[in-house]
């Protein structure tokens, strides 16, 4: 891991949140949390749904477990108002309903997200995949694309993780 992703991971917690997750129930960050890990892919652009996506298969089909939840998690906060309707409709209608719980759009505390996840200009389009403890403390964290030697690190820090507050 990078020096700069490694300070990063020891000195920042994710910002408390409340939404509601696409099957209708609410959720609030990290106090919610109930698995000892937990991974966030996180995406802050409508392009950014096919890096999220791609980590969000290996994950949901490699590493989710009673003790290492997901959830995957759409930013909408610079969408209009009034838009926001119509695209958690278009979301609702394209994410399967087994996946739906997992799904969570928010709208608030954008900025909050993105100096935890240690957002790039450079890569708006990217999806910023965390590992957090039920404290919300990130462990590990990564906004390159999905590939199996970052997976491989993550599935190695997750199960390191939900072994470790087990």
């Amino acid at each position: 891991m990078k020096l700069h992703a490694l300070l990063a991971a020891l000195f920042f917690t994710i910002p408390a949140t409340t939404g509601t997750a696409l099957d209708g129930h609410t959720l609030t960050l990290p106090h919610d949390l109930s698995a000892p890990a937990t991974i966030l892919i996180l995406g802050f652009s409508r392009a950014s749904s096919d890096a999220t996506t791609a980590w969000e298969k290996s994950i949901r089909t490699n590493l989710a477990t009673t003790a290492i939840d997901y959830y995957d998690i759409a930013f909408l906060q610079d969408a209009p108002a009034f838009i926001r309707p119509a695209i958690l409709h278009s979301i609702r209608k394209q994410v399967p309903d087994a996946l739906k719980p997992h799904f969570l759009p928010l709208t608030t505390n954008e900025s909050a997200w993105k100096q935890a996840s240690n957002f790039s200009l450079s890569a708006p389009d990217a999806g910023y995949v965390l590992l957090i403890d039920r404290a919300g403390n990130i462990h590990w964290q990564t906004h390159e694309p999905f590939n199996p030697a970052r997976f491989n690190e993550l599935s190695t820090a997750a199960h390191q993780l939900a072994a470790s507050t087990h």
